[in-house]
């Protein structure tokens, strides 16, 4: 069994009823630059010019603050996350400092954009299934039943995959220290049971 595990969003359901699940979208796609290749894996060639403000948009009467993380247009990450993930020894990652400011209330909250420098190919095709568009099984490949050969890891403690530049994985000692940290935002996959289309 791996010792990693895919990190992803787990959306928030304190606020939730049967009938509308409140939730706070982050517009992190309306007019803002500078990000552009943030969630690649790579060494960003452009970053922003100066400070950042992304309008959070409540629905359905959710209150609180944002989730701690997301990785859409702008990957992003709330400041007690991005603690946790540096004391974790996490050391890959480049920061630039956003302000989310939520449209019902005015409040702002702290967060980062952040991009994850280091790309993995770490899948066993052996056993894994594992599909591409076009190919060449870099970035955008369809993957089932993933299985991680972990001496492909080289130890690294969190790494985006070469196959799917979105899939994010994590050794156990990430996962274990977020876990103590009591962040119930991100979610713990284990491989086997991930699905990427």
């Amino acid at each position: 069994m791996s010792d990693y595990y895919i990190f992803h969003r787990n959306l928030s359901a304190e606020n939730a009823t049967p009938d509308e699940p409140a939730y706070m979208e982050i517009e992190d796609w309306v007019g803002i630059n500078g990000f552009e290749d943030w969630g690649r894996g790579t060494f960003a060639k452009q970053s922003p010019s100066g400070p950042v403000e992304i309008r959070a948009v409540p629905y359905y009467g959710y209150v609180g603050q944002p989730d701690d993380f997301q990785d859409f247009s702008v990957p992003l990450m709330s400041k007690r996350l991005k603690q946790v993930l540096q004391s974790a020894g996490v050391d890959n990652i480049n920061f630039h400092p956003v302000t989310l400011r939520n449209t019902e209330t005015g409040q702002t909250y702290d967060y980062y954009a952040f991009n994850l420098v280091g790309l993995v190919s770490a899948v066993d095709f052996s056993q894994s299934k594992i599909g591409s568009h076009d190919g060449d099984f870099i970035g955008d490949s369809q993957i089932h039943d993933l299985v991680i050969d972990d001496t492909k890891c080289r130890h690294a403690l969190m790494f985006r995959m070469v196959e799917q530049f979105s899939t994010i994985l994590v050794h156990r000692t990430v996962k274990e220290a977020v876990e103590r940290s009591g962040i119930t935002s991100v979610k713990f996959i284990r491989p086997e049971d991930f699905m990427a289309l």
